[in-house]
C-alpha cells in the first residue's frame, strides 16, 4: 500500500491491479502528519475484504456497497479533490475527524510548538545573582494566659508529713508521683519534701 488512495488489489482470478482512487488527495505521506494513520486505516478497511473496482481502478466500492473514497473522506483519512466529496470533507472538518483534528488540524506538516528561548546574558555584563525567596514565617504560637493544670495527685499513697515520706525513702516527691501533694510542697515548685 503506497498511501490511503493508492494500493494493490488482488483479483479472484489471481491477477493484480493497482488502484488509484480518483477525486481524493492523500492526507500526507507516511512521514507527514496523519499519513501513517491513514495508511493503517486503509489497510484495516481493505485487507482481506472483497471490493469492486471500476475498469480503470479509479473507483473502489466496498463489500457493503459504500464508495471507499466517500467513507475515507467522511472520516478524515483522505481529502476531497473534487466537488463531489466536498460535503463529506466539510462534515469531517467540522467534527475534527482524522486529519482535521489534533494534532494535524488540517495541515500535513506537523508544526512543533514554539518554545520561547531565554535571552543569553552578554559577556560584557556579569549575570545577576540568582534571587531566592525567604521562607514564609511560621504561624504565631497560640498561648493561653494560664499554665496547664497540674496533674491529678496519685491518691494510692499518702504521706501526712515529709518526715513520713523520708522514712519511706520516697523523697523528694515530684508533682504527679504517688504521695505528692501541694501541702508538702512549701515553695510550690512541683517538688515536695526537698532538703
Amino acid at each position: 500500500m503506497l498511501d490511503a488512495a493508492t494500493f494493490e488489489v488482488a483479483g479472484s482470478d489471481g491477477s493484480h491491479q493497482t488502484a488509484h482512487v480518483q477525486g481524493v488527495a492523500t492526507t500526507g505521506a507516511a512521514a507527514d502528519c496523519f499519513g501513517p494513520e491513514s495508511i493503517a486505516w486503509a489497510g484495516t478497511e481493505l485487507t482481506g475484504s472483497f471490493v469492486r473496482l471500476s475498469t480503470d481502478g479509479a473507483t473502489v466500492v466496498l463489500s457493503d456497497g459504500q464508495d471507499y473514497a466517500a467513507v475515507a473522506v467522511a472520516n478524515g483519512y483522505l481529502k476531497s479533490a473534487n466537488s463531489v466529496l466536498t460535503t463529506a470533507e466539510t462534515a469531517a472538518r467540522q467534527a475534527a475527524k482524522g486529519f482535521w483534528g489534533p494534532p494535524c488540524n488540517g495541515s500535513a506538516r506537523l508544526v512543533a510548538p514554539v518554545v520561547p528561548v531565554a535571552p543569553q546574558p552578554s559577556s560584557a555584563a556579569p549575570a545577576p545573582a540568582p534571587t531566592t525567596k525567604a521562607a514564609p514565617k511560621p504561624p504565631p504560637v497560640r498561648t493561653t494566659a494560664q499554665d496547664p493544670p497540674a496533674p491529678e495527685p496519685d491518691k494510692s499513697v499518702y504521706y501526712s508529713s515529709c518526715a513520713q515520706a523520708k522514712a519511706a525513702h520516697a523523697t523528694p516527691l515530684y508533682a504527679g508521683q504517688p504521695g505528692y501533694r501541694s501541702g508538702l510542697d512549701r515553695d510550690h515548685d512541683g517538688v515536695a519534701c526537698e532538703d
